[in-house]
């Protein structure tokens, strides 16, 4: 049984964590909330340690979540055209109209820009792109 709070073996302490180490280890990023809700939602039988079948539980909806997230990494890249690793203003407007079919107005665009732009620094990450991906009518 992996406890994050207990020994996983002889000397080994493993906590939260060292698992948001291994989730980091395989591409998936959790913060420490995340990890022990994850924890808690596959922890079945509620004493606070994953069996191996509530670990591979887990792990089938990493899989899936690092399945996702390559997907919209890869519409990511295409919108962003110059390939500089974020997207700018521009390249949103192109590649909204492009693949969407979606004009949107200079306002329009304004305000999509400042609900996925969370740091303000005037582009969109492909992180920032990833949790905002809702408010994109991407086909």
């Amino acid at each position: 049984r992996y406890h994050p709070q207990q020994p996983i073996s002889s000397g080994i302490n493993a906590e939260y964590g060292d698992l948001r180490t291994a989730f980091r280890s395989c591409g998936v990023e959790t913060t420490g909330e995340e990890t022990k809700a994850l924890v808690n939602r596959f922890d079945r039988d509620g004493d606070g340690a994953l069996d191996f079948s509530e670990l591979l539980g887990l792990m089938a909806v990493l899989q899936k979540r690092m399945a996702d997230r390559g997907k919209l990494k890869q519409i990511f890249d295409v919108m962003d055209s110059n390939g500089n690793k974020r997207i700018n203003k521009q390249e949103l407007q192109q590649a909204m109209a492009m693949y969407c079919q979606i004009n949107y107005s200079d306002s329009e665009l304004d305000e999509l820009m400042q609900k996925v732009d969370f740091d303000n620094d005037g582009y969109i990450s492909f992180n920032e792109f990833a949790q905002s991906i809702h408010l994109f009518k991407i086909q």
